[in-house]
């Protein structure tokens, strides 16, 4: 039987958060470009006008905005923590991914970024 895959998301969100290992990094506050996308399996029924049938990007962007307002030294728990709470908020979902880019890497080398990545599935 075939199956419809909503897909729903948010790219290139910038932030400006105190993340870095280094304190310098904290203080002078570092960019960070965040992609974070859901999917869920909807049936012909499912089709409505309704918010609460589906996932609000808003509250996706919220998430990641509460995520980077905390001061860390690592990438990778706002990463977990941005997933963590995706899938509380939307149970239902069969799929989740976040991305964080790290602007300019504090790295004696010609970087663009670096990045960590989770991928979700049920």
């Amino acid at each position: 039987m075939a199956q419809i895959l909503r897909k729903i998301g948010l790219e290139d969100i910038v932030f400006l958060a105190a993340i870095g290992l280094y304190e310098e990094e904290r203080i002078i506050k570092n960019k960070f470009i965040t992609n974070v996308w859901v999917e869920m399996e909807v049936s012909e029924s499912e089709y409505s006008d309704e918010l609460k049938n589906t996932v609000n990007y808003v509250r996706l962007y919220d998430i990641c905005k509460q995520a980077f307002s905390k001061e860390r030294k690592l990438i990778e728990p706002v990463a977990h923590e941005i997933l963590s709470d995706i899938l509380k908020e939307f149970s239902f979902i069969n799929t989740a991914f976040v991305k964080i880019e790290k602007l300019n890497p504090p790295i004696q080398a010609e970087i663009a970024k670096s990045f960590i990545e989770l991928n979700y599935s049920k």
